[in-house]
């Protein structure tokens, strides 16, 4: 907790002037220089002890940390024996579908073959570089304009519109520190668990209004598309949509609330369809992340688990919906280890 700065009593208030606690004036004579290694102190020993207890959570069982979450986001008991919600499935597949393919393809450099070889060349986005290690970005050799994105999570992404804005050093520094822990820790995602850390520059997607693109994010089930997420808003008032592949609004929302506005469909919604239809062949889910540029469709990310499995569906009953399109699979191990390359 806190300190406050006062000292109270049961049912008493801090007398006046009296407002500093004992061991604030204590330290208040003290040296400024004592002052100062205390505070390096205190800062060190909190640090520790978040340490100490992320080690202790991360020598739990996969299956303990998800239970545990699944409480804490979602006020629910995670049924694993007899899953019925599309949240438990999920949960299932990170326990029990553990194709090394999964993780090939959540790397977001190394799942670059496997689109060209399904979808074409023409559906990567433009590659500037890839790199072990944040120090050996060549800044000066990048566009004016780029986005740096680590491989081995989600969400870690620094999207430049200007390099001579770009402060470097802070940047370096940031990309470090994604780099040190993979997407798998936080919620025992396991398709992220071996992928090999690396930073890649890629070219700067811009919409028709010269910001972020929406992305439309189709998730298949079984190697169909069943419908798309819209995300709108992302970095002000968050919004988000949900489709059918006809473009019919569907009357649920996750995690985020419906925009209540006319989304029109994009002009290259039957290629969005095509193409993750494409790509997802031969699984049992997975969703697809695209932008429609202009008359081109660019991929953007394969994600196996939406919002960690601890999505809230509004109603919650399409939770149950979802869950009812995703047929799990027989139980796949990970009987090898995905090449780091």
């Amino acid at each position: 907790m806190r300190d406050s700065g006062l000292t109270a009593t049961s049912g008493a208030r801090p007398i006046a002037g009296h407002a500093t606690s004992w061991k604030a004036r204590i330290v208040s004579r003290l040296p400024v220089s004592t002052q100062a290694r205390l505070r390096s102190l205190r800062a060190r020993l909190r640090n520790g002890r978040r340490v100490l207890r992320q080690s202790v959570l991360d020598c739990a069982p996969d299956a303990w940390i998800q239970t545990r979450n699944f409480r804490r986001f979602l006020g629910q008991r995670l049924n694993l024996r007899q899953p019925q919600s599309f949240n438990e499935k999920l949960h299932w597949l990170m326990l029990n579908y553990r194709r090394p393919e999964l993780t090939e393809l959540a790397d977001k450099y190394r799942v670059r073959e496997y689109v060209a070889a399904r979808a074409g060349e023409a559906v990567l986005n433009e590659l500037y570089g890839a790199w072990d290690d944040p120090d050996a970005i060549p800044f000066e050799s990048l566009p004016r304009a780029f986005v740096l994105k680590v491989t081995s999570a989600w969400g870690q992404n620094i999207f430049c519109r200007d390099k001579s804005l770009l402060d470097i050093a802070s940047t370096r520094r940031q990309l470090a520190t994604w780099m040190r822990r993979s997407g798998y820790w936080a919620g025992r995602e396991w398709a992220y668990k071996n992928i090999r850390p690396r930073v890649i520059a890629e070219r700067l997607l811009t919409g028709d209004d010269g910001g972020i693109p929406i992305d439309y994010k189709v998730f298949c089930f079984g190697g169909r598309p069943r419908f798309v997420q819209v995300d709108t808003d992302r970095f002000t008032d968050h919004r988000r949509d949900f489709f059918d592949t006809a473009w019919r609004l569907l009357p649920f929302s996750l995690t985020y609330p419906a925009s209540g506005r006319v989304i029109p469909a994009p002009r290259t919604l039957p290629q969005i369809l095509s193409i993750a239809e494409r790509l997802s062949a031969g699984f049992p889910f997975v969703r697809i992340d695209l932008y429609s540029i202009g008359a081109a469709v660019i991929f953007g990310e394969m994600t196996w688990y939406p919002e960690g499995g601890l999505g809230r569906f509004a109603p919650d009953s399409y939770d149950l919906e979802l869950g009812k399109a995703l047929v799990l699979p027989a139980p796949v191990s990970s009987v090898r280890q995905p090449r780091a390359s």
